[in-house]
Order: structure tokens, then C-alpha cells, then sequence
């Protein structure tokens, strides 16, 4: 085993650690903190940092694909959740991107992607990668948000967590913020990846418009792109003036992440794994 799948292993060992004791620690009645938890994401985390420099320029130049997308994707949301932990209660988030995260880093090995062209070394399209990055990674967090919103919503209108005697069943989703709270999170992820998602698809044009002579070309990255920021701008209007909430406003959620990643890791996933595309 080489040195470089030792570090592989050891980071992922650390995020299952830290996932379990998350998991169980949302199990208890009354929930503590473990001390170590974040000791293990933070060590994690470094690994990784190292791991995607390694892996970005494996070849003596850059290289960029599907893999490196996804899991420097995944890299933000588990800092960004590490920071958020310490102002909200954002645990059960936690124990789904950290296990993702885990099985993100080995994807590189198998995709490392391909060279970067010379003219992505223009500051637009570092800026618009960097940005298109960051909008990913928070709108991955809206999702697992708006998923674990549906969860709970269905939970609380349920009977499942009382047993006949009246005992309450302890789940992670009843350790969870109030469902306002949730909604209030959700909310607040959305706007911040939509106005970084709006910077990106800027920072593109003016990209295309240097490399094409033309800022908006009508291609399925484009489109599905737009699609998507549509999707996301109209639930965002409808919450403002409409009040749209709940288990409405997390199923836009769901749909307008799934456009999004199809511009990007989708068209990605075709080019690089199906024979022929």
C-alpha cells in the first residue's frame, strides 16, 4: 500500500469516526457534544486539503474532471458545516456529508479528469471556477437541509416514534432544530448559494465573451445552468411574496440541485465514464 492510500484511508477512517459519534450522540435523550468530534473532522479535512492539491496537479499540470469536482465540492460543505456547528445546531447534516466525503476522495484514483486548457488560466475563468465551486457546496447543503426538513415534517405527522405504552423512540430527526428553524437555515443557504451561483454565471459570460466572442452560448451547461438559477430565483420570490414553506419549498430545493449538478457533474459523468461519449 502506498503512502498516498494510507492518507486515503486514514482521512476516511477519521470522517466515519466523527459521522458515528455525531450519529449516535443525536440518539441520546439529551444530547452532549463529544469533545473529539471535531479534533477528527479537522485532521480529516487537512488530509484532504493535501490529498486535492496532489491530485490537481498528479501530472505536473492541472488537471480537472467530474471526481475533483465532486469531491472538492464535498470538502467545502464539511468546512463550511464545521464552522456552521459552532452557531447551529446542524449535526444530522453532518452525519450525511462526512460519510460522502469519505468516499469522494477516492473517486480522483479512479477519474483523475484532464489537462487544463492555457486559456482557463484567465482570472474570469478562475473566478468563475472558484465561484461555480463554492455554489455547489452550498447548494449540496441546502439539500440535505431541505431533505431532512421533509423527513421531519413527515416524522412529526406521524405515529411512529410513540410506542403503544406512550414511550417516545428516540431518533436523530427529534434531535433536530424546530421545523421554523430548519426552514430559517434552509432559507438562508439558498439565498447565499443563488447570489454565488448569479456571480458564477457572470464571471462565465464574461469568460466565454474573452474565449468565444459570445458571453451566452446556448450549449446543455448553459442552459441546465440557467435552468437551474431560474428554479432557485422563482422559490425565493414565492417564499418572499407568497410564503411558500415546508415540504413545498424543500421538494424546489430538490429539484432545482438536481438541474444543477446535471450542467456540470452530469455532462461530466457522460464524458468521462460512457464509452464513446
Amino acid at each position: 500500500m502506498t503512502l498516498n492510500a494510507i492518507f486515503y484511508v486514514f482521512a476516511a477512517v477519521l470522517y466515519l469516526a466523527a459521522a458515528f459519534g455525531i450519529y449516535k450522540t443525536l440518539q441520546e435523550p439529551e444530547p452532549t457534544e463529544k469533545f473529539w468530534i471535531r479534533p477528527l473532522i479537522c485532521a480529516g479535512l487537512m488530509i484532504q486539503a493535501y490529498l486535492i492539491y496532489e491530485a490537481l496537479f498528479l501530472y505536473g499540470t492541472p488537471h480537472f474532471g467530474m471526481a475533483l469536482a465532486l469531491t472538492i465540492t464535498l470538502f467545502t460543505c464539511t468546512f463550511l458545516l464545521l464552522l456552521e456547528s459552532f452557531f447551529s445546531k446542524i449535526g444530522a447534516m453532518l452525519v450525511f456529508v462526512l460519510p460522502l466525503s469519505a468516499v469522494s476522495m477516492l473517486l480522483p484514483l479512479l477519474l483523475p479528469g484532464s489537462p487544463l486548457e492555457p486559456e482557463t488560466a484567465s482570472g474570469p475563468f478562475r473566478l468563475h471556477l472558484l465561484l461555480a465551486i463554492l455554489a455547489y457546496s452550498v447548494m449540496t447543503m441546502a439539500l440535505i437541509q431541505g431533505l431532512l426538513l421533509m423527513a421531519v415534517h413527515k416524522r412529526v405527522r406521524s405515529k411512529d416514534f410513540i410506542s403503544q405504552d406512550g414511550a417516545k423512540h428516540v431518533n436523530i430527526l427529534d434531535n433536530m432544530p424546530s421545523m421554523m428553524e430548519m426552514e430559517k437555515i434552509l432559507f438562508r443557504l439558498i439565498w447565499v448559494g443563488f447570489i454565488v451561483l448569479t456571480a458564477a454565471i457572470l464571471f462565465g459570460a464574461v469568460y466565454s465573451q474573452e474565449l468565444f466572442g459570445q458571453a451566452f452560448r446556448f450549449d446543455h451547461k448553459t442552459v441546465t445552468t440557467c435552468m437551474a438559477w431560474v428554479i432557485f430565483g422563482i422559490l425565493l420570490l414565492g417564499h418572499h411574496l407568497r410564503g411558500w414553506r415546508g415540504k413545498f419549498a424543500a421538494l424546489w430545493t430538490v429539484i432545482g440541485f438536481c438541474v444543477l449538478m446535471v450542467s456540470y457533474i452530469g455532462v461530466r459523468f457522460v464524458m468521462e465514464v460512457v464509452p464513446g461519449a
